[in-house]
């Protein structure tokens, strides 16, 4: 669809504009492709359903090298296709960075926001990254490897700054090889995961266009500061989705969410790290219905 000189691939699927639910994935450049797996057919029964894939993620157009972009023109593009689509207000789901999306989202448009799920979301970049830090360490004690035992400690061990924190994590992680995924997942394997996404998007191409995406975000740096100080700008009602096993929205940021945020309520998916609409998508797909179609929330 074309939208604000660009072009965004957008899944949709369900009836009435009345219930409208948005989707916004995480990453940043993860894309909708595997909310679209299961989430998107089941909940369409009940309410519109769109998806898309952020400006210059995968399937979308790319973001030319010359580009300004940052994290308001995820908004605005959202905005924007929420016109285009003549619906009046819909509830926005945003997963990891995608909540940060959906929370700037509904205080720049409180008027086009019914409601928020935050599904597993980062709140503070500074505190997900120390959680996943944490996990690494771990890992690397378990396989007995000094180096990155020691490098974990020199980011625990001192205080650093968020983009700090978040380029140490790029490092840290890709030490890890196979073993990173598994501090994310519980509930799935995650390498069922990662060959559904490759059986989806096979042109390596694609996956530039993401890196694109993601270092013009870095560069902008506004994803890295906390909203934990503004939760209480909220004016709608919310919902956060809990991993028990999920080092990105750990226990700060859900404490935060909890004792702040008006109208909020949180739940907690026993079995599941941090993609819960994949490791317990039917209890997922519950929670969400009722959230979005109950008018006394």
């Amino acid at each position: 669809m074309a939208v604000r000189g660009t072009r965004l691939y957008v899944e949709m699927s369900g009836g009435s504009k009345d219930a409208a639910l948005l989707y916004l994935h995480g990453g940043p450049g993860a894309s909708c492709i595997d909310f679209c797996w299961h989430q998107a057919g089941v909940l369409s029964a009940h309410m519109m359903v769109v998806a898309l894939d952020q400006r210059g993620v995968l399937r979308s157009d790319p973001i030319p090298e010359e580009e300004t972009f940052g994290l308001e023109d995820i908004i605005k593009d959202c905005e924007a296709l929420r016109v285009k689509l003549g619906i009046a207000k819909w509830t926005l789901l945003g997963h990891s960075f995608g909540a940060i999306v959906a929370f700037k989202y509904a205080v720049h448009y409180p008027q086009s926001v019914n409601k928020i799920i935050f599904e597993t979301p980062c709140f503070d970049a500074r505190a997900s990254m120390r959680s996943l830090i944490a996990k690494a360490h771990e890992i690397y004690q378990a396989l007995e490897h000094p180096e990155g035992v020691v490098l974990c400690n020199s980011y625990l061990s001192c205080s650093h700054t968020p983009l700090e924190l978040w380029q140490a994590w790029g490092r840290i992680g890709q030490g890890l090889g196979s073993k990173r995924d598994n501090i994310y997942f519980h509930g799935m394997d995650p390498d069922c995961y990662n060959s559904k996404i490759d059986r989806q998007i096979t042109d390596a191409g694609m996956w530039a266009k993401n890196r694109v995406h993601a270092a013009k975000l870095e560069a902008e740096g506004k994803f890295l500061e906390s909203l934990i100080p503004e939760l209480f700008k909220l004016s709608q009602p919310s919902l956060l989705i809990a991993g028990r096993f999920d080092p990105v929205c750990c226990e700060t940021q859900q404490q935060a969410y909890v004792e702040t945020v008006k109208g909020g309520h949180m739940v907690v998916f026993e079995g599941s790290g941090h993609f819960p609409r994949l490791e317990e998508p039917e209890r997922y797909a519950q929670e969400v219905i009722q959230f979005v179609l109950n008018s006394q929330i």
